[in-house]
């Protein structure tokens, strides 16, 4: 093979790859794992991969759905029970993969741990534990702004890519960065303001960098500790995660965690089960009962699930009651539905970045196995 560089790894004929080898093209810090993993219940069900769904092209069953859409892994659990397991042809179930945006809802998740022990008031302005923004776009937002993509500035994530995501990615070290590139943290201090936080959902990734940058301040140690101390290591994970890091060490809070399938099955558990007492009870409590219909409804994403809320960096589609997502770019997808017990992760290569179409139709694979085992 051709082994993809840093200057194409996100190229479609590159990313079934890529996806999958993310510590050799960039740098990374390690996540530890839990000591003792916690243990899934092996009771496959095959016939769940016969279930028919819908998608933009016409019924399928999930098996051909996920083998003809670049998916690279399907796992679900219900209960303690693992009870589908789906890996395309060359992917390995101990691989980690990147999960994109995804990562978004872990530090989401780690804003939570913090809340309980004390690190972080979410309705604190974020030059309390950042000072260096203040005279940035950011200077008057409070971490509740972030945590909900409220917060409005400068900046379009645009996947094509655009101007402002080409020089974010050579901030973060996603692409080889040309001479006199800023950082990640000179990049996120760079925004400009442009209209009043708290308005409208505001889809834009340097917000969840920020956060990752408050989680460093207000923990006193690197993200990937602070990641692996209050959540990673407590959810019995079986492998260490990774995340990747800028050319000072700042982590890609927004997008650049990788993971084994289980393990992010085993996160999603923890979402599942009231936080597993790593989260503060009423932060996860708020994520499910709160969020605001009027910010998403003139927001950016206002068509995509048409009663859908966003809170402390995770998706509420509106259709059935108390399922939270992670949603990421390429096809990466996290889905917890509380009342059923079923928590199904998919991690894919889509050539395509960004697919509306594609989105609804893993989320449709999602709640047809929920609700087979609900």
């Amino acid at each position: 093979m051709t082994r993809p560089t840093l200057d194409n790894w996100l190229l479609p004929e590159h990313t079934f790859w890529s996806f999958r080898h993310v510590r050799e093209l960039i740098p990374t810090a390690q996540v530890d794992c839990a000591k003792t993993p916690r243990v899934l219940n092996q009771k496959i069900k095959p016939e769940l991969g016969e279930i028919s769904i819908e998608t933009h092209t016409g019924s399928q069953k999930i098996a051909d759905y996920l083998s003809g859409t670049n998916t690279d892994s399907f796992t679900a659990a219900k209960g303690e029970d693992l009870v589908f397991e789906w890996l395309a042809p060359g992917v390995s179930d101990v691989e980690p993969h990147l999960i994109f945006s995804v990562t978004k809802s872990f530090t989401g998740m780690l804003v939570g741990a913090l809340v309980q022990e004390g690190k972080i008031d979410v309705d604190a302005l974020v030059t309390k534990y950042v000072p260096e923004i203040a005279d940035s776009g950011f200077g008057d937002a409070t971490v509740r702004n972030l945590l909900d993509m409220a917060a409005s500035y400068q900046f379009e994530e645009d996947y094509t890519p655009g101007p402002d995501i080409i020089a974010y990615r050579h901030s973060v070290g996603w692409y080889p960065a040309p001479l006199g590139a800023p950082n990640l943290h000179d990049f996120i201090a760079s925004r400009k303001k442009e209209g009043e936080h708290g308005q409208k959902f505001r889809y834009m990734s340097p917000t969840t960098d920020l956060v990752g940058w408050v989680i460093e301040a207000a923990s006193g140690m690197p993200y990937a500790e602070a990641l692996s101390k209050y959540i990673w290591s407590k959810i019995g994970s079986e492998a260490p995660a990774h995340i990747t890091v800028d050319r000072q060490g700042s982590p890609r809070a927004a997008g650049g965690l990788s993971t084994i399938p289980r393990d992010l099955v085993r996160f999603g558990m923890m979402i599942r089960d009231s936080g597993m007492g790593a989260i503060d009870p009423e932060f996860l409590r708020d994520v499910y009962e709160n969020g605001s219909a009027e910010q998403w409804a003139t927001g950016d994403f206002k068509d995509f699930f048409e009663k859908g809320v966003y809170r402390s960096f995770c998706y509420k589609p509106g259709i059935d009651p108390d399922v939270i997502m992670g949603i990421g770019i390429h096809g990466q997808m996290l889905y917890v539905d509380q009342p059923r017990g079923v928590v199904v992760a998919k991690q894919s290569s889509w050539p395509n970045p960004d697919s509306e179409e594609m989105h609804l139709d893993a989320h449709n694979a999602c709640r047809a196995i929920a609700h087979a085992l609900g």
